[in-house]
């Protein structure tokens, strides 16, 4: 198979950056996904790999090859896009076996390679159908098969399920996980939608305005966040982040205080708390962090999310699902303070304390 490495990549259209002195390494049979916002500069990297864009300065690699100015032909890639892009007029078996007939594969390979990819999408019964006749999860899964009949030394995937409903995107994530795992393939895909992210990759790399923010597992990412940006990406529903001052070690914001935050002194700070670290409890209670009015109850299932109104904005916790908590009904809240984070309002780093 193949690693990827970026060294010093910069691309630009005309006086815009969309990727700034880019640097990775993805590793053999790696599943790395591009994380971000759209314009972050993910897409445009992954089509540098793929030989659409070509860099403006810096080298790509696959293995010990620079592939700057190889041919897209010649880069032994295999592209999924976030549009499904079959042949309306093919079948699903003339579609995957594409990549082979124009590579003049021997009729006997050409269709053992269709049945086992077929067969491994679960589309061994579809394979004279037209895409018309085909769900939307059924055309991704071709799509799939037509990259992956190809055995490339790398796959990229650019949004791939983006355009299915909430039940197929599930069915289909595990699909992927299971097809990399199985072929052992090093893999780049791309995504906005940070649950793909955090259950699909053994790395993220989450970007922002053409660059790396943070490079690390998805436990890595979601525990231990570097800057404001990952904290408040990361996440659903995402971080509370709440701007507010640090004296001596206790932060305070309307109403809100929180102690234990070591020495520190920071005049723009910005407290950091995940839902499931914040703890409802009755208006009463002595050691609360907060006394505020219930903005909205969501009931999600499995437990139910809680909205409270402080200082103009809205702090989420995430309470238990049989919660019984009304609208504008006052409740106290105990912050976990050793799952806070502390960020720095200007830098927009965290700070340690």
């Amino acid at each position: 198979m193949a690693s990827v490495t970026f060294t010093n990549v910069s691309k630009k259209f005309g006086e815009f950056i969309a990727v700034a002195d880019f640097n990775l390494e993805v590793r053999d049979k790696e599943f790395l996904v591009l994380l971000g916002p759209s314009g972050c500069g993910k897409t445009t990297t992954m089509r540098m790999v793929a030989g659409l864009e070509e860099a403006t300065s810096g080298d790509i690699y696959i293995d010990a090859e620079r592939i700057n100015g190889v041919l897209p032909k010649y880069r032994d890639v295999a592209m999924v896009f976030q549009s499904y892009a079959l042949y309306p007029h093919l079948s699903v078996e003339d579609n995957i076996g594409y990549p082979l007939k124009i590579r003049k594969v021997p009729p006997a390979e050409y269709k053992r390679r269709i049945a086992e990819v077929a067969r491994r999408v679960e589309l061994d019964t579809m394979l004279s159908r037209l895409p018309k006749e085909l769900s939307g999860g059924q055309r991704q899964r071709v799509a799939l098969a037509r990259a992956i009949v190809r055995t490339p030394r790398v796959f990229l995937m650019d949004e791939p399920l983006s355009n299915l409903d909430a039940k197929l995107r599930t069915q289909m994530r595990a699909e992927l996980k299971h097809l990399q795992h199985e072929l052992q393939v090093t893999t780049i895909y791309v995504t906005h939608d940070q649950i793909e992210a955090m259950t699909l990759a053994h790395r993220v790399a989450v970007m922002n305005k053409g660059v790396i923010e943070q490079l690390g597992t998805p436990r890595e990412i979601y525990n231990d966040p570097r800057t404001l940006f990952v904290a408040g990406f990361i996440g659903s529903p995402p971080m509370n982040l709440i701007p507010g001052e640090v004296t001596n070690g206790v932060f305070v914001r309307a109403g809100l205080r929180v102690a234990g935050l070591g020495r520190a002194n920071i005049s723009s700070a910005v407290l950091g708390v995940r839902p499931e670290d914040v703890h409802a409890a009755g208006a009463e209670d002595a050691d609360v962090n907060l006394v505020a009015p219930i903005y909205s109850v969501e009931l999600t299932g499995e437990n139910t999310l809680v909205s409270l109104q402080l200082g103009g904005q809205l702090m989420t916790l995430r309470a238990d699902k049989n919660f019984a908590g009304q609208i504008d009904q006052r409740i106290g809240v105990k912050v976990a303070t050793d799952r806070v984070f502390l960020f720095d309002g200007g830098t927009q780093y965290r700070v340690d304390f």
